[in-house]
């Protein structure tokens, strides 16, 4: 193990093939992105003034944006706005820009590891984010995903660089940082205590407890300032399809679940194997940093302690277990989310390349063979993944905004949406957030024969209207969104045919509409657009709603 200056001062040795891959990964992702759900909250947001943000995320002002409201502290928000003022409202160009706050983490993070462990390590944790699908996707969200992320790396990076608590400056500096990472996300106060628990486990001594004990006491107060958004967070209710927790409840598939995408990402589960490539690298190296912690308790005692990979792993797994704690009793949004912990993902990448490169491995030439084979079988596992994940991008694409954007665009006027099904919310807001109420939509209802028009924020709770309604407008752009897992997108990765849905409007159709066009575009949004033109004057269906209906409307 190389450790002091030898190792960060060839920092750019290890870090330059790393960003590379990043940047190279982050371009080709960040290109194809759609703009979705919640990334219409955020790019309203940052149009308001400093003042009137804070009160729209507390709950306290409505700025009429028609997207829906977040659950989030402001931070984020703040360091878009400065975004906005550069390079104006250029979708592209924040992603770029949320890419280059993560890589930052990135590099903070290896020159923490070079200089305790050496370059090797450094290299093999730089290069096992980077071949993360799950981080390349993260880093070009236009969220405060990738600042939560790059703040975990800087927080990472203080645990293994070790003696924060003997260091007053150093402890005001990772105070600083938890402050942060609190009023970026709400999880990470999640992170922050998981990582003060690590530099509590490293204190040397009594005065150090007690001064870790202090600074989290003031981690406290500053994040009291929280209180109004938690409570204008609680106040809002599920804003997009598949955001909230199972309605079933969380069970044992869902916990599994959470754990086995801590180590690879939905998009690599995909192709199993190199899934299975990917576990069995993490398994292996797993294994050996068990052997290898368990000997060193077993001749250190308790001064192992000391040792970044125990505060990690007794960090992470007090993380965890809040985490999966909160899912079982908290039903407004899903805490297991992977966007929720992606801080998680550090740690874990920190801890298996350590066991890598032989930091916490066990001695003896056995050892040394199976960290060799798990670390070959990962980032052989992780670079296939990385590829595939590019490969098939548009498979990954958080809805279908950019293609409804570009029928709209083709189709003659005056237009109409019209969504169907239970996911239309992914097509809604974004066309929404760009052409407010100039574009009308519609959600047909359930059984085909009648439409409801949605109004600002989302509502489509009004009364059916019968079609004829859209008699008015010269096309219909049907859009129908399907949530699909990574089950899905496996059967359509062997080559099962996936036929798009037939006619998504066959009253329609019936009554003089045709199609003109189907697009479908597969992947974890699944869309079908179609557009419908009237070839001749029909009689529209003339299904009425109920009196009792249209006498609720009149209230």
């Amino acid at each position: 193990m190389t450790q002091g200056s030898t190792g960060g001062g060839r920092l750019w040795l290890a870090a330059m093939p790393v960003l590379v891959i990043f940047a190279i990964a982050a371009f080709l992702f960040a290109r194809i992105q759609n703009v979705w759900i919640d990334e219409t909250t955020q790019l309203s947001g940052i149009t308001l003034a400093p003042g009137a943000l804070l009160s729209w995320l507390s709950g306290g002002y409505d700025p009429g944006f028609g997207v829906p409201d977040d659950r989030m502290p402001p931070v984020s928000y703040l360091v878009d706005m400065l975004g906005l003022q550069i390079w104006g409202m250029n979708e592209l160009a924040f992603r770029f820009y949320h890419a280059a706050i993560t890589a930052g983490g990135i590099l903070i993070l290896m020159r923490a590891v070079a200089l305790r462990y050496g370059l090797r390590a450094a290299l093999i944790a730089g290069l096992l984010l980077v071949l993360s699908p799950r981080l390349i996707a993260t880093a070009v969200e236009i969220r405060a995903y990738p600042i939560l992320l790059a703040i975990s790396c800087a927080q990472v990076a203080m645990v293994i660089r070790g003696g924060v608590a003997s260091s007053v400056p150093r402890l005001a500096l990772f105070v600083l940082l938890g402050a942060l990472s609190g009023y970026t996300h709400f999880f990470g106060l999640v992170a922050t205590s998981a990582y003060t628990l690590a530099i509590f486990i490293d204190a040397r001594d009594v005065r150090g407890a007690v001064r870790v004990v202090l600074a989290y006491g003031l981690l406290l107060l500053m994040w009291a300032g929280l209180a109004p958004f938690i409570a204008g967070a609680a106040n809002l209710g599920t804003s997009a399809p598949g955001s909230a927790a199972p309605a079933e409840g969380v069970g044992l598939g869902d916990i599994a679940a959470f754990f086995a995408q801590t180590l690879v990402s939905g998009a690599t589960l995909v192709d199993l194997p190199v899934a299975a490539l990917c576990f069995a690298g993490a398994g292996l190296l797993i294994l050996v940093a068990i052997i290898g912690l368990a000997g060193k308790a077993a001749t250190r005692g308790l001064a192992i302690r000391h040792d970044p990979a125990i505060g990690l792993i007794i960090g992470l797994a007090a993380g965890m277990i809040v985490t999966i704690a909160a899912a079982l009793v908290v039903s407004q949004f899903d805490a297991l989310a992977q966007r929720y912990n992606i801080w998680m993902l550090v740690p874990v990448i920190v801890l298996l390349a350590l066991a890598a490169d032989g930091a916490i491995a066990g001695r003896g030439r056995i050892a040394a063979w199976a960290r060799l084979v798990g670390a070959a079988l990962l980032i052989i596992g992780s670079a296939a993944a990385l590829v595939m994940f590019l490969v098939r991008a548009d498979w990954f694409i958080h809805g279908p905004s950019r293609t409804l954007e570009a029928m709209v665009a083709e189709a003659d006027k005056p237009l109409a949406v019209v969504h169907v099904g239970d996911a239309w919310a992914w097509g809604y807001f974004p066309l929404y957030r760009t052409h407010r109420d100039d574009l009308p939509q519609w959600l047909l209802t359930p059984d085909g024969q009648s439409a409801i028009r949605i109004t600002r924020g989302g509502d489509a709770g009004g009364v059916p209207q019968p079609l004829s309604a859209l008699g008015d407008r010269a096309k219909l752009l049907i859009s129908n969104v399907e949530l699909k897992s990574h089950q899905d997108l496996r059967a359509l990765a062997r080559g099962e045919t996936i036929s798009p849905t037939g006619d998504l409007a066959p009253a329609l159709s019936a009554a003089g509409w045709q199609r003109a066009e189907t697009i479908y575009r597969p992947g974890n949004f699944a869309f079908t657009g179609a557009l419908y033109h009237r070839s001749q004057p029909a009689s529209l269906p003339t299904h009425q709603p109920a009196a009792s209906a249209i006498e609720d409307r009149s209230e």
